[in-house]
């Protein structure tokens, strides 16, 4: 009590979203006392400026002596909060990923109101299936199921009903049924008064699958991700929230959907490298998933024909169940696929040619028949680099250690770094030499190569050049699935989740392009990316081949994934990082320190070096410092350290105490840290 009688102000605290690793402590200002409560979002002083954070302790502990309290500023009129089960995954998201708990809640709400007003809710952007421009698919019948179908079905639908966590991971070919097990367990968790999330690796890649989930459960589907406008995204949200829409599809950051009565968890594609946010919060949305089904008292489903090695060991080990699904539905065969070596190409042409005269023959009788092919090359643009010839130099970006891409029709150089643009010069910069060759061809070379020897066929290309716009993914996959096209060329954007009858022909190009980078997951990855293009192929009552050029055919990872046996090529992957102590078998964090200056971004590494080490003795293997893949990005000099341990907790506590006093000392240095990373380039 004060003198006078009077009670003391209450104490809040709140989360702000700046790299600051606590949370601050602020007065309630007289009269607000029963207006605020955990999980508002209000305006706070901070400095010289005015933030928003959100409330998280209530009421918040006396700070020391001499800190002064100031008060909250005005609460965010409209703008939704947390529940307790949302604070709790985001602070889990916090404390796991080393982030502030503020950073991480603002990657779990949707925008705020512009001008701080609610806006008008729009119910037509949370029924409609991520926009587009074809009206909604007819209500779809349940498909008849197969016996490994039903097997799978049994297993989960009992941790439905009884509204129990229980890990399962389902396995199965492309084309195997996946997408109706996930359904029909949906069908049973809505039945029995609970909240469905569905996670997908990129929700405009799976504009057909939606809008089949739209079909089946008319008027209960929300559409959850960053792609949507502001007030599409924050609607979508608030229906979600007060109950009116019970299915929640989305990519990553749907994982923080504020359902009711969450009852279970799909993630579909759970391999997918895009289920991890690159940006601070550097959560991964399947692992996540995992975490909140656990706190949900709810079943998770992750499913896949290429499981992630993580996933797949745990299901060894009986972490999670393994439900598997076997081959194709109606006894379809999975493609053939031919592995043709780029070498011998060469022997017979004596010039290097970016398509193989077996993938031009199959193109033109793929086209003659009227069907349609998918042509995959992992690189954009026209050209991977230009060289010149008289002193051997590439055009690179000044910013970063990348070299520039040739965007031809565009007629513009292109960092795919930093995004830095400029005109293709002349003459070399470097040297005057008035020779520039283009080296490595892009998506855009391949499809005017396409074009020069299927005159008359409609092909198109699919790539971050080409489906900027909004809807634009939507339109190009329809018009596709319309027949409007003949050959679509792209990206690994090609590879995922899509579903066409009159698709018999793959081609891969260079699929062995990223065997050889400096990243533990390399052949991971060229496993996944070649298995799951490949099952695009003969997924309707015609079979399908596929034919994929390497200048490496004949290596262990090329040949388990042409013979689609992800039981060799686990065998196989798990010895070489059970040999080096990489994940599954042991936790991995990865630190670059970045900084303007080169020889300081090497002097704070090796301070970031020596802190761990005294921190975690011999129980801890840190590799480092040392330049990272990437040396240059964005005008900052990168030093990479990896931290090895065999227990994540111990791991990520080590680095928490190691990395805490370096928390908030320079701007001119940023540290950032990704524990359990995808990738290490």
């Amino acid at each position: 009590m004060s003198a006078g009688g009077e009670r003391p102000a209450p104490l809040v605290g709140v989360a702000v979203p700046v790299p600051l690793r606590r949370t601050f402590t602020y007065r309630v200002p007289p009269g607000w006392a029963g207006s605020i409560g955990l999980g508002a979002r209000v305006r706070v002083p901070f400095g010289k400026r005015s933030v928003t954070g959100t409330v998280v302790a209530l009421p918040a502990e006396e700070p020391a002596a001499g800190v002064e309290v100031r008060d909250l500023g005005d609460p965010i009129s409209g703008a939704p909060g947390l529940d307790e089960s949302l604070l709790a995954l985001t602070r889990f998201v916090a404390d796991y990923y080393l982030c502030s708990w503020g950073e991480a809640i603002e990657a779990a709400l949707p925008p705020e109101p512009r001008g701080g007003k609610r806006p008008p809710r729009i119910a037509a952007a949370a029924a409609s299936p991520a926009p587009s421009p074809s009206p909604p698919a007819p209500p779809e019948a349940p498909l008849t199921l197969t016996a490994a179908q039903e097997r799978a079905l049994a297993a989960i639908e009992p941790a439905v009903a009884a509204r129990r966590y229980a890990p399962f991971l389902l396995w199965g070919a492309t084309g195997s049924g996946k997408t109706e097990v996930y359904l029909r367990a949906a069908e049973a968790a809505l039945a029995a008064g609970s909240g469905v999330l569905y996670l997908v690796p990129e929700i405009g890649l799976t504009p057909l699958l939606v809008g089949r989930i739209a079909s089946r459960f008319p008027g209960e589907v929300a559409v959850l991700h960053s792609g949507l406008g502001q007030n599409e995204r924050r609607a979508a949200w608030e229906d979600v929230r007060a109950g009116r829409r019970r299915f929640v599809v989305g990519a990553r950051s749907a994982v923080f959907a504020p359902l009711r009565d969450l009852g279970l968890i799909v993630v579909d594609e759970e391999h997918d490298a895009s289920y991890k946010q690159e940006e601070t919060p550097r959560y991964h949305g399947r692992d996540l998933a995992i975490v909140r089904a656990r706190m949900a008292s709810a079943p998770v489903v992750l499913g896949s024909a290429t499981p992630s090695l993580e996933s797949y060991q745990h299901a060894l080990s009986e972490r999670y169940a393994l439900l598997a699904l076997g081959g194709r539905v109606a006894s379809r065969p999975l493609p053939e696929v031919r592995l043709v070596d780029m070498r011998e190409e060469y022997g017979r042409a004596r010039e290097a040619r970016p398509l193989s005269e077996e993938l031009v023959t199959a193109l033109r009788e793929t086209v003659a028949r009227g069907e349609q092919a998918l042509v995959l090359r992992n690189r954009r643009g026209w050209a991977q680099a230009i060289l010149c010839l008289a002193c051997g130099q590439r055009l690179g970006c000044p910013r970063c250690s990348i070299s520039l891409t040739w965007h031809k029709r565009d007629r513009r150089l292109r960092c795919h770094g930093c995004g830095r643009e400029e005109a293709r010069p002349e003459v070399c910069p470097s040297c005057g030499g008035d020779v520039l060759r283009e080296l490595g061809e892009g998506t855009e070379r391949i499809e005017e190569d396409i074009a020069a020897v299927l005159p008359g066929a409609r092909i198109e290309r699919m790539d971050r050049d080409t489906v900027r716009g909004r809807g634009a993914h939507a339109r190009l996959l329809e018009r596709f699935a319309s027949g409007a096209i003949d050959v679509l060329v792209g990206t690994q954007m090609i590879a995922k989740g899509h579903d066409f009858p009159n698709v018999t022909l793959v081609g891969v190009l260079s699929a062995d392009q990223t065997l050889g980078l400096p990243d533990f997951r390399a052949g991971e990855r060229a496993f996944q990316l070649l298995t799951q293009v490949a099952g695009r192929a003969g997924r309707g009552v015609r079979p399908g081949r596929v034919i994929a050029q390497a200048f490496e055919p004949e290596h262990p990872v090329l040949r388990a994934a042409a013979a689609q046996d992800y039981s060799a090529f686990f065998e196989r992957e798990i010895r070489y990082r059970r040999a080096l102590r990489y994940p599954p078998l042991a936790a991995l964090v990865q630190i670059i320190v970045a900084d303007a200056r080169e020889a300081q971004s090497y002097r704070t590494a090796q301070e970031v070096v020596d802190a761990l080490r005294a921190e975690a003795g011999a129980r801890v293997a840190i590799a480092g410092p040392g330049p990272a893949p990437v040396e240059r990005l964005r005008g900052l000099y990168r030093m990479q350290i990896l931290a090895r341990s065999a227990g994540r907790r111990r791991l990520v506590e080590i680095v928490s105490r190691a990395l805490a006093p370096f928390e908030g000392k320079s701007v001119r240095r940023t540290i950032h840290v990704d524990v359990d990373p995808v990738s290490l380039l």
